[in-house]
């Protein structure tokens, strides 16, 4: 339990720090976030730095890191030992660090070229998938389980047709992150939230390893993945102490990718790829709003929302920026508890009997 709250602690205090630091070497740099032409009531944010989530993908790394440094051993006192990392959790990051490098890249274009779009849809998709590709292969080589499962207790056989499944939720729920990414705090908060949720399903897993060894590969029953959640929350909440309204730094899409990818993943190696749609509830219906918006005027030629992504159409109803944030982090909230309900459910129905 110790390494969990040093990796959490370590990351929030680093990110506070490092965040106020770069947000002053950024604006000195004329770093700053483009807005579109039709958010006029954005406009007071143009030049508002940008890529903030640098930090989040630093204090994940440093708190992961520092977690497994040992300076004091009971009945030793002071003894400075190296805890051994988990190769596969560490993969997790890795590869998580890899989709956040396609968002530094659309981020650094952004600012180069002093508009608010950087790749364009094709080259970024293209990168995407080939980082999510990355991630089926390395499953494909742990033979994980080829069943899809809402929770470990109640799944179903997809066979090689899981591995495509995946590619294709990590890209979906990396863009609808960085969909979502538009108020100040909106995805920092709902994320921290989030990965509350998931720190809570692999600690459990942890504590109870005789049931779900059954489903879950056993290089993840370990305490060395809630250490990384753990690092990420904390980076998400230490990066949110800037970053709520009025942000002194937006996120970008370093730091979008990096949660959008490493959330989903997480909750895939645990064999719990259900609770993704719970866990990512907000980020889910912002990206469906934008494709029913998109497709009704198409072939209707009807807008349904006044604007896209949703949090856009309450802003256009003359909502506070602040209440529309609140209200998405209370759904968000209310979606996550409900996640670890049905996990706990499943425990209490098939693994409580064990």
């Amino acid at each position: 339990m110790i390494p969990i709250i040093v990796s959490g602690g370590v990351s929030f205090f680093f990110v506070i720090l490092a965040t106020y630091l770069g947000a002053k070497l950024f604006k000195s740099k004329n770093i700053g976030q483009n807005i579109q032409e039709e958010l006029v009531f954005h406009e007071h944010k143009k030049g508002t730095p940008t890529m903030g989530g640098i930090f989040i993908v630093l204090g994940t790394y440093l708190g992961y890191f520092l977690a497994h440094v040992n300076f004091w051993t009971i009945g030793k006192g002071f003894l400075i030992q190296l805890v051994s990392i988990e190769k596969n959790v560490l993969m997790i990051l890795l590869l998580s660090s890899l989709m956040a490098l396609v968002g530094l890249l659309d981020d650094i274009l952004s600012v180069s070229r002093n508009r608010n779009l950087g790749l364009s849809v094709v080259p970024k998709l293209v990168l995407q998938f080939g980082v999510s590709m990355c991630v089926a292969y390395w499953l494909y080589t742990l033979n994980i389980s080829t069943e899809l499962y809402l929770f470990s207790g109640f799944g179903f056989e997809a066979g090689g047709f899981k591995y495509l499944i995946i590619a294709l939720l990590i890209v979906f729920i990396t863009n609808s992150v960085n969909i979502t990414d538009g108020l100040d705090g909106l995805v920092a908060g709902s994320s921290a939230m989030s990965l509350a949720g998931i720190l809570i399903v692999s600690f459990w897993m942890y504590r109870h390893p005789i049931y779900y060894l059954q489903h879950v590969n056993a290089d993840f029953i370990n305490l060395d993945l809630p250490i990384l959640v753990s690092a990420l929350a904390g980076s998400a909440l230490g990066f949110l102490w800037w970053n709520t309204n009025p942000a002194r730094i937006i996120m970008g899409d370093v730091g979008s990718h990096f949660i959008g990818c490493l959330i989903p993943l997480v909750l895939i190696v645990l064999q719990s790829e259900g609770l993704v749609f719970f866990v990512c509830f907000i980020y889910i219906i912002e990206s469906l709003s934008v494709i029913i918006q998109v497709l009704s005027f198409k072939y209707r030629k009807k807008r349904v929302f006044k604007m896209t992504p949703l949090h856009h159409h309450f802003e256009m109803k003359n909502w506070a920026e602040t209440t529309v944030i609140v209200r998405f982090w209370i759904v968000s909230t209310i979606a996550v508890l409900t996640a670890v309900g049905f996990f706990y459910l499943d425990w209490v129905l098939y693994g409580g009997v064990l």
